[in-house]
């Protein structure tokens, strides 16, 4: 299965450079994780500071828009991304455009990264060394690929972050299972080359219920007010989470199931968000009232 491109151009376009950055990814795996991070901040009354907090927001979305423009830009001028083996416009923008410069990806791609460091500064000189080391750790990530010190609270708020962190592994789990041959002639080595794609569709399957449960559990334990609104979510999202265990990973059904998980991860992440939010506003109402 392939898509057909369009007509070339010769440079990257509006519409091009959104294909690029993937504005739904971003929200996803990015903008979401750290907006629950303020949320959970606020429920434990810290004394927000607005300028760091935005930077924080932002941080990772320009870091994440970074990655996906470095990403294509290499797969491009490496010959991994070609008109025949590309199932989506957006897996290959600059191929499916055919833009005779993809120079100035290269250049945004590099821009945001500055842009995400230059704040990751002034979040560092205000909370300290850890939010550094934690982000040269994900860039090291990024490269192999293509404020306070921690505390007794972090399991927790790592326990609390599961269902957000889940979202990006299983896209990544999912992409690469799908993509195990094209990943192979590229000279990349994934989880799925060697679990095989019958025990990689398993894995996936077992941190689907993973996912879930630890859901269903934070929001029951940590934001019970927010359940009626979670309830909402998961029913909403009923046919993409039934997809997600129902879709065969493979090159030829890429589309359905990454459709499929993207209707999974986008109830759940905005579910999460929301009972969360919800539990604050009636958890303040109630001190008002009361």
């Amino acid at each position: 299965m392939q898509v057909k491109s369009a007509q070339p151009v010769r440079r990257i376009t509006w519409k091009v450079f959104v294909d690029m950055i993937t504005p739904g990814a971003v929200l996803l795996s990015a903008i979401n994780p750290a907006l629950l991070g303020v949320i959970i901040s606020l429920q434990q009354e810290v004394s927000l500071s607005w300028p760091l907090t935005i930077f924080l927001l932002l941080i990772p979305a320009l870091a994440n828009c970074s990655v996906n423009l470095l990403n294509d830009y290499y797969d491009f001028i490496s010959g991994n991304d070609k008109a025949e083996n590309i199932v989506a416009e957006a897996e290959g923008p600059l191929v499916y455009h055919q833009v005779e410069n993809p120079r100035p990806a290269l250049i945004y791609g590099l821009l945001f990264f500055a842009a995400a460091c230059l704040m990751g500064i002034y979040v560092v000189i205000k909370c300290g060394p850890v939010p550094a080391a934690i982000g040269v750790f994900g860039a090291l990530v990024t490269a192999t690929y293509s404020g306070r010190w921690v505390s007794t609270d972090t399991p927790l708020i790592l326990l609390r972050s599961l269902p957000m962190i889940l979202v990006v592994s299983q896209f990544m789990l999912e992409n690469n299972t799908c993509d195990m041959d094209r990943d192979y002639a590229a000279g990349r080595r994934t989880l799925p080359m060697f679990l095989g794609r019958a025990r990689a569709k398993k894995l996936a399957d077992f941190l689907n219920i993973v996912w879930l449960t630890s859901l269903v559990l934070n929001v029951a334990v940590f934001f019970p007010f927010g359940l009626p609104v979670l309830a909402a979510s998961l029913y909403m999202g009923r046919k993409g989470i039934a997809g997600t265990f129902r879709e065969e990973r493979t090159r030829d059904n890429k589309l359905p199931a990454t459709g499929a998980l993207a209707s999974m991860a986008f109830w759940i992440s905005e579910g999460y968000l929301a009972s969360s939010a919800v539990h604050l506003a009636v958890q303040w109402l109630m001190i008002k009232l009361f």
